[in-house]
């Protein structure tokens, strides 16, 4: 059977699961491009696309609206049939995607102490859904991703491209950091799937973005797009050193510097930083990071917690927006990240972030914005398949 992909300025024509043609729609005859437009009507998606900005571009339909599209019988689209998965480490989401589209239905979680390792779950997954082979698996870890190996860091897993293949039969696999799959994500996500927070209220998918991680630990992934898709280099923003710009910073950097003898980012600007702020702001006064969030609208010294982390995160989301310049937004993920978003108006985060001398009025330019998709991991592992 014959089929054709399209993803960006790439055209490739399928038989039998094999590429056999492959073009740059740059390089296009006119007479082709000339028509402005096309039914790709493959697997039973009939998407309608666009010639604009030197590029074909999807036109939203009513079965296209919000990333998803008709599909007739079975699990078929464009691309065809991948699986993608979010292992962290307590739990492992699984769903199977069709184009950058995640088919809900599909959407499963295993808690991985059921498990001796991701192929059990796998295994497992693969006999529910009762699909027998795939055209491409990606695989998103919380810890370092190489190419063909990942070791996850909060359980004694390791996860072999080889064997990704092999339990999904396909030569098409692929290992990725999960903050790199959330750079991956944001060109397949929607307006609804975005909450503006602070700054200019705009989002150019065309431009560069940047994802920060606040939750369990923190990190941070540049989106970078190309004419042949998106670019999303690994980071560890996480270990580097913590900005200080006042008296009362200085005395959290001071307290990290003498217990571990250095300051890095992830020790305050992660969900367990609010409690260690308050640990060294108000040591009479304990409280756990959800504890000061809790209490921080109506408790003085919660409030202050509350505003001096926020002005940490500010003043280092502001060094990063002058050191990768996100033309196309700033976008916040994470569960410390979305129980702060009610605060960020109210407290030092958006005068940090700003506070950069003569570059102040760039950074104001800067729209940051929080993602509201809880599965935008997976979407990412999607998009990043797609790609190729």
């Amino acid at each position: 059977m014959l089929f054709l992909t399209f993803t960006g300025y790439n055209f490739r024509l399928f038989f039998k699961g094999a590429v056999i043609l492959r073009m740059d729609l740059n390089v296009l005859p006119k007479t082709i491009v000339a028509k402005k437009s096309f039914n790709a009507a493959l697997y039973g998606d009939k998407q309608l696309y666009k010639w604009e900005e030197n590029r074909f571009l999807p036109v939203e339909t009513k079965e296209s609206r919000n990333g998803e599209s008709k599909m007739g019988r079975g699990i078929m689209s464009r691309g065809g049939v991948h699986i993608v998965a979010d292992v962290g480490g307590t739990n492992t989401r699984l769903a199977l995607s069709a184009g950058t589209a995640l088919r809900k239905e599909t959407l499963k979680r295993y808690e991985n102490a059921t498990a001796s390792c991701l192929e059990d779950i796998l295994d497992r997954y693969i006999s529910e859904m009762n699909v027998s082979s795939f055209d491409g698996i990606c695989i998103a870890v919380a810890g370092p991703a190489h190419q063909d190996r990942a070791e996850l860091t909060n359980i004694d897993w390791t996860i072999q491209k080889s064997a990704l293949q092999k339990i999904a039969k396909t030569e098409k696999a692929g290992i990725i950091n999960d903050m790199q799959a959330q750079g991956y994500a944001l060109s397949a996500l929607n307006d609804t799937d975005i909450k503006h927070v602070y700054g200019t209220p705009h989002v150019d998918k065309t431009k560069r973005m940047l994802v920060c991680g606040v939750g369990t630990g923190f990190n941070i992934a540049l989106s970078i797009p190309t004419p042949h898709g998106v670019i999303v280099p690994p980071a560890e923003a996480g270990h580097t050193r913590l900005p200080v710009r006042n008296a009362t910073e200085q005395k959290v950097v001071d307290y990290l510097i003498k217990k571990n003898g250095f300051a890095e980012v992830e020790e305050v600007i992660s969900g367990r930083g609010m409690a260690l702020v308050n640990h060294v702001l108000y040591p009479n006064s304990p409280r756990t990071s959800q504890d000061v969030i809790q209490s921080a609208p109506e408790n003085a010294e919660a409030r202050h917690v509350v505003d001096v982390f926020c002005g940490f995160a500010g003043s280092y989301f502001g060094d990063l927006a002058l050191t990768t310049l996100p033309e196309g937004g700033i976008f916040l993920i994470g569960g410390l990240a979305r129980a702060l978003e009610p605060f960020m108006s109210e407290t030092n985060f958006g005068a940090a972030f700003c506070d950069k001398g003569r570059f102040s009025e760039m950074n104001k330019s800067f729209g940051v914005n929080l993602v509201v998709d809880d599965f935008a991991a997976l979407r990412g592992c999607a998009n990043y398949l797609t790609q190729g």
